[in-house]
Parts: structure tokens; C-alpha cells; sequence
């Protein structure tokens, strides 16, 4: 069956984010004199902005309320984006490429109101059809429903739909919901995202992924 839709994670996927939103976390943990462990950090990615700092807040006792973590983590993280956010590379590109070719979505864990920020206040653009945020399901990533909510609004069929996810929680919610899922390395090893069905490591490779779908060729490579 031919691919009508492609759904992208935002951060890490179309924003080159991650590391500026671990800087931010690094200056959050550093005012609580707190040293967060190598291996914790994956586990962050793709949560909800609620769920990060309830994670934290009980895994390393925290000495402070959730309103305070918000208001620094959020303060840190908008002057991490204002030192210079942008595009992932060679998202630019792969999008004037594939524009008008597929139904598309923006399936993220960041909220409408921080997602609005962002737009307004960055380079950075909503180019999608259709835009699912935190505020738009009722369980997160890795649950399937913000994947299953985006291609109902799309009208497509898990088999037709292309997921490109970054995260640990993300591929496991895109994988549920039956869509044929990418876990794009940019921040992870494939190692650390084994349900995906493919993985690339850049946008060259994504588009190679789509190539070979639309030859029904899908077993020839699977990493690139």
C-alpha cells in the first residue's frame, strides 16, 4: 500500500532541540546540586513537560514543588531556544521535496502553549496539515492515542503512514498505533529504539526509507 502521510516528531526530529533542552536541564539540575547519571538522560526524551518534572522530581527527591521547577526549567529552556534554535539538517530540504506529496502532522509531547512560543518567537515554522500536542490526548507517548488521534484527524490508515520519531516513548507509541515507524538517530543509537521498523540517520537516509516503500522494497535495507 502506497504512503499518503507522514508524521514527524518535533524535537530532535524537525528542530535541532535536544541539545539545548539539555543544557537547560543541566542548569535546572545544577541549582538543586543535583548529578544526573550517563545513562538517565534517554529517558527524558519524548516525555510531556508535566511528566519530566514529576520524573524528577521523584527520582532524585528534588527540594522544591513543581510550580518552581516549571517556572526555572521553563525559563532556562525559552533562553537556551533564544541563543539560536533551528532546523534539524537537512529538514529544510527534504521538506520543499516532499511538500504537497503526502498529508502531513507534527505529533509532539511539547504543549500548544510553548509550541506557539516557538513559532512566534524563533525561525521556526508550523509547515504542517495538522498539529497534535500534549493538551490534544488524554495519555502521552508511549501510549498510541497521540499517533492513533493524528491519523484519524488525517483520515489514514496506520499502513499508508509513515512515523519519524526520535525517542525511546515516541517509537514505542508510533509502533502501537500500527504505523510504519523510522527511529531517526540523531541523538540515540539504534540500539536504544528496536521496535522501529527503520532506521536513519539522517534526512538522506529517511528519504531512501521512502524510496524503497514506494518500490515495495522494503526488506532491502533497513539502516541508513
Amino acid at each position: 500500500m502506497p504512503v499518503t502521510a507522514l508524521i514527524f516528531d518535533f524535537d530532535g526530529v524537525v528542530i535541532d532541540s535536544e541539545p539545548l533542552y539539555v543544557a537547560a536541564e543541566k542548569r535546572l539540575f545544577a541549582r538543586y546540586n543535583i548529578t544526573v547519571p550517563d545513562e538517565d538522560w534517554k529517558y527524558f526524551k519524548g516525555t510531556t513537560d508535566n511528566d519530566f518534572y514529576r520524573i524528577i522530581k521523584n527520582k532524585y527527591d528534588l527540594p522544591a514543588d513543581y510550580d518552581e521547577l516549571k517556572k526555572y526549567g521553563r525559563q532556562f529552556i525559552k533562553e537556551e531556544f533564544q541563543k539560536g534554535i533551528d532546523y534539524f539538517p537537512g529538514f529544510t530540504d527534504f521538506w520543499r521535496r516532499i511538500e504537497g506529496r503526502y498529508r502531513t502532522a507534527l505529533v509532539t509531547s511539547t504543549s500548544a502553549t510553548f509550541l506557539r512560543w516557538i513559532f512566534h518567537n524563533t525561525r521556526v515554522r508550523n509547515h504542517f496539515d495538522l498539529t497534535i500536542t500534549a493538551e490534544d490526548v488524554n495519555q502521552a507517548k508511549p501510549h498510541p492515542e497521540p499517533y492513533l488521534n493524528a491519523m484519524r484527524r488525517l483520515r489514514v490508515i496506520p499502513a499508508e503512514t509513515v512515523v519519524i520519531e526520535d525517542s525511546i516513548n515516541g517509537v514505542k507509541s508510533a509502533v502501537a498505533a500500527g504505523a510504519l515507524t523510522i527511529g531517526f538517530l540523531s541523538s540515540l543509537p539504534a540500539v536504544d529504539l528496536p521496535e522501529a521498523h527503520f532506521h536513519a540517520a539522517s534526512y538522506a537516509g529517511i528519504e531512501a526509507i521512502l524510496r524503497n516503500l514506494a518500490e515495495d522494497d522494503v526488506m532491502k535495507i533497513t539502516v541508513y
